[in-house]
């Protein structure tokens, strides 16, 4: 009753007035509210929309750098970073500008194969195994205001974007056969240049040259005596065929495009350089030999030193020991030379999976590697042994294997070893050597089995002797004299004649006094002296891909016509004397009383059958290659093209204070 007599009252109506008041400026404040936060929400909405374009842009732009940067500078260093940019949006009300700046750096190796996924495709092996792989780190952040406003403005944006960008930038395919002089290491043009596949030739994977390919009808094989390509094979020139007219389809079965672009072919590893672990000294010198043998993760090295030479003499006489000292007369002359010892030394072993590594002298190589791996080598690679990869034995094709794969890179030729003497025993050994046959596949044989992509840069600059290539050591085998005890008189004393060669021959030769064509040069075998050195070797057996700066020779002719010496002997110049056929077996009369004689003939390793000297090929392509690459794989890129760069996952996450 009190109350509505209040309220009825003059003081009531002024107390309803104020009450109506305060409810109506708090539903005033409350719908204002409600209005602010709509519209922050919208604006912070639309921040968050336009940040999220522009981000993407960014690294669009970003990338665009990369291409530019990675062409100069492959490893990044520490990374690098986009120059900052600032974009303006404006509207009848509305300011704003946003700021925004990349990180590109190279990600690091893993020593286990990885998956990443390209386009839809899953592709695996660990970093630098799919080519080359970038993260691009983006981050955008806006302010209030434009021009000096926002300068001064602290009035940030609510929302930040921070993005990662996996890009992954190929370094072309690995061809299974790829030449980019498709010549003989004796010359440029002419026949001496011409090398050609024969009907024994057999290529299962895409085959590249920058100049002619020559294919004959000759030599056997399963295809009427012609080559069989079974995959594209694509030349910046022509076929040339002996004869001229030649069954495409028959023989390109894979396709055949003549007249197609040409491939850079790299002179140097630049991503092994920037990349890849030392190995040895880190600095060159013609005297040293890095010997490895890895096994699977790991690896053991030595080190060998070739000695300063020391000068030796050997009286030259009349048929030497006969003639040596125990009978009278005066020496012919005496013959004056060098000798080189090799000192071996071991070095700490290490790992090696996972990542390039690289060796700045010589190296000598094999073993069971297990990841992804690559060796390169500043100077003449040589394999002295299988190269084989965990999880695949041979004859097994690799492609189900997802975690290993080696590469072999050398910035001069990459050679298969004839023989050596083992730093550890001192004993020689024949590592690469086998007979014909042995495995399940019909076509496997023994002498070496490498799983690897291998690529010889050298390049001769107009010396084509100077090319890299793959191909073997010691082509052109000859007998010579090994140190042999004889029970001379007067008593029979058992004594040790050695070198004999140089006592019985003019050493250093000249012109008037040439070395004996059918008697090996000093030191030309790289364990001479040998008294039946091998000719036929066995079977190069390859799961992977050739590639070389020129055709490197892997079987010889016992004496080739395309390439008289004329029986001089000039190594360097590929003038090894007169013919390796066992034919040309000497018997030679060392002593005749008691009589003592030493047979020097050419042979071949027992099993392994021919009439030359090398191996037979047994090559098969790797075909993850052609997607996947061992780590820092030199660039194969066609002619002024710029190597593709693929985007893989372009992920969202929360963002920095700032940009590491």
């Amino acid at each position: 009753m009190q109350l509505t007599k209040t309220l009825k009252g003059q003081s009531g109506n002024i107390a309803l007035a104020m009450l109506l008041a305060v409810v109506a400026m708090m539903s005033g404040l409350s719908i204002s509210s409600m209005s602010l936060r709509d519209t922050i929400a919208q604006q912070a909405e639309y921040d968050s929309i336009e940040e999220l374009h522009l981000l993407r842009a960014e690294s669009f732009r970003a990338q665009a750098f990369l291409e530019t940067a990675s062409k100069e500078n492959p490893s990044l260093g520490g990374g690098i970073r986009t120059p900052a940019r600032e974009i303006q949006i404006t509207g009848s009300n509305y300011g704003k500008t946003y700021k925004m700046q990349s990180r590109i750096y190279r990600q690091k190796a893993e020593s286990e194969g990885f998956t990443v996924q390209v386009g839809g495709q899953n592709i695996s092996g660990g970093t630098g195994a799919s080519a080359t792989e970038y993260v691009i780190q983006s981050l955008i952040e806006g302010k209030t205001g434009i021009g000096q406003v926002a300068y001064f403005s602290k009035n940030a944006s609510l929302v930040r974007k921070y993005s990662e960008l996996l890009v992954i930038q190929d370094t072309g395919p690995i061809f299974m056969y790829f030449t980019d002089t498709d010549a003989s290491p004796h010359g440029n043009t002419g026949a001496a240049a011409e090398v050609w596949f024969y009907g024994y030739d057999v290529l299962t994977g895409p085959v590249h040259s920058n100049t002619d390919i020559h294919i004959k009808k000759a030599g056997g094989g399963n295809n009427d005596n012609w080559p069989t390509f079974l995959s594209t094979v694509t030349t910046a020139g022509h076929i040339v065929s002996n004869p001229a007219q030649y069954p495409r389809d028959q023989i390109f079965r894979g396709g055949l495009v003549e007249e197609y672009d040409e491939y850079e072919y790299p002179s140097q590893m630049t991503a092994v350089h920037a990349n890849g672990h030392p190995v040895g000294p880190p600095s060159h010198d013609d005297k040293y030999i890095i010997k490895v043998k890895v096994d699977q993760f790991g690896y053991e090295a030595w080190w060998g030193v070739i000695q300063t030479p020391v000068r030796e003499f050997a009286d030259v006489w009349n048929n030497y020991p006969q003639g040596y000292p125990y009978a009278p007369g005066t020496a012919l002359y005496r013959n004056n030379y060098a000798v080189c010892d090799t000192t071996w030394t071991p070095l700490p072993g290490g790992t090696s999976g996972g990542r390039s590594n690289y060796v700045a002298n010589q190296c000598w190589i094999e073993g069971t590697f297990r990841g992804m791996q690559t060796w390169g080598c500043a100077d003449t690679l040589f394999l002295v042994g299988d190269i084989l990869i965990d999880g695949t034995n041979p004859p097994a094709n690799p492609n189900t294997n997802r975690y290993s794969m080696v590469g072999l890179i050398s910035e001069e030729s990459i050679l298969v070893k004839y023989a050596y003497r083992d730093p550890v025993d001192s004993l020689r050994y024949w590592p690469n050597c086998g007979a014909d046959g042995g495995y399940a596949d019909p076509n496997a044989g023994g002498g070496i089995w490498i799983y690897a992509a291998l690529a010889a840069l050298g390049d001769g600059r107009g010396n084509p002797l100077k090319d890299g290539v793959f191909s073997f050591e010691y082509q052109h085998p000859h007998g010579s004299i090994p140190a042999v005890r004889i029970n001379v008189p007067p008593a029979g004393t058992p004594t040790l004649f050695d070198k004999i060669d140089l006592h019985r021959n003019h050493w250093p030769q000249s012109t008037g006094n040439p070395w004996p064509a059918g008697l090996d040069l000093p030191w030309y075998n790289p364990i001479w002296p040998e008294r039946s050195p091998y000719t036929e070797r066995g079977t190069i057996n390859i799961w992977g891909g050739v590639n070389q700066r020129r055709r490197g020779f892997v079987h010889r002719n016992y004496l080739d016509a395309d390439y008289p010496n004329n029986g001089v002997w000039n190594p360097p110049m590929d003038y090894c004397g007169g013919s390796s056929s066992p034919a040309n077996a000497a018997n030679i009369v060392l002593y005749q009383n008691p009589a003592t004689q030493v047979t020097l003939v050419t042979r071949p390793w027992p099993g392994a059958d021919g009439s030359g000297t090398g191996y037979k090929k047994n090559y098969n392509y790797d075909t993850r290659m052609y997607k996947t690459k061992p780590p820092d794989w030199p660039e194969f890129k066609k002619q002024g093209e710029r190597l593709p760069m693929t985007q893989g996952n372009w992920v969202l996450k929360r963002p920095p204070k700032a940009l590491i």
